[in-house]
């Protein structure tokens, strides 16, 4: 089956570009009528689109304004990564205690893809492997309000990619120790170890010392 994507979903990722590349920057008013020239297209999908990133918490909609790049401050940053690593936290005990089937093999490989692509250099594969080892154990949780909320509160990093903004190598490092958390999680999960995982994934891997890497500068 083909999934075709609708008008508002291409306007959609046009912003979000826009905002990780720096086109858009925070406090900046977003220009309908330059995005309807920009992709062809009328402004019903345009302010559709900006409507859902307002929801979404990227942009905000100020009266006699518009609508206004948001920024993800450090604070707010901190904030949702204590709500995510607690959230993920019963996502992973719900998965133990309640005895859900989990691909331990699948997140194994995702693992050492992981290595191979900080070895390459390729942050953005990383960025995507990182989010299918998550949802692996996310999505085992058969816990359909715990995966939407996650969800959105992913979403409001709009940076969706990781690139050194400092020392590379520094950057590889840093990389290189949270993919030894994921095997961490592994190890834990295979342990069958619910009380010692709850705990790892939501102070050491969601520990709030990371999430300076996802504030688009």
């Amino acid at each position: 089956m083909i999934n075709y994507r609708s008008l508002t979903d291409i306007v959609y990722d046009y912003i979000s570009e826009q905002i990780r590349n720096k086109a858009l920057k925070a406090g900046e008013k977003i220009n309908e009528n330059v995005i309807c020239d920009a992709l062809k297209i009328s402004r019903t999908p345009v302010r559709e689109a900006l409507i859902q990133l307002s929801k979404e918490g990227y942009i905000e909609q100020i009266p006699r304004r518009g609508f206004v790049v948001c920024e993800v401050t450090l604070e707010r940053a901190n904030n949702i990564y204590k709500i995510i690593g607690t959230l993920e936290a019963l996502a992973v005990t719900d998965c133990l205690e309640q005895g859900k089937i989990l691909d331990l093999d699948a997140m194994r490989q995702l693992a050492h893809q992981m290595d191979e692509a900080i070895d390459q250099k390729n942050y953005d594969l990383y960025y995507n492997l990182q989010n299918r080892f998550h949802s692996t154990f996310i999505e085992a949780s058969d816990n359909e309000d715990l995966i939407r909320i996650l969800g959105s509160l992913k979403k409001i990093f709009i940076k969706q990619s990781y690139n050194p903004t400092d020392s590379e190598e520094l950057y590889q490092e840093a990389l290189r120790m949270t993919n030894e958390e994921h095997w961490k999680i592994l190890e834990l999960f295979e342990a069958g170890d619910a009380a010692a995982l709850r705990r790892f994934v939501r102070d050491v891997h969601w520990n709030v010392k990371y999430a300076d890497m996802e504030i688009v500068i």
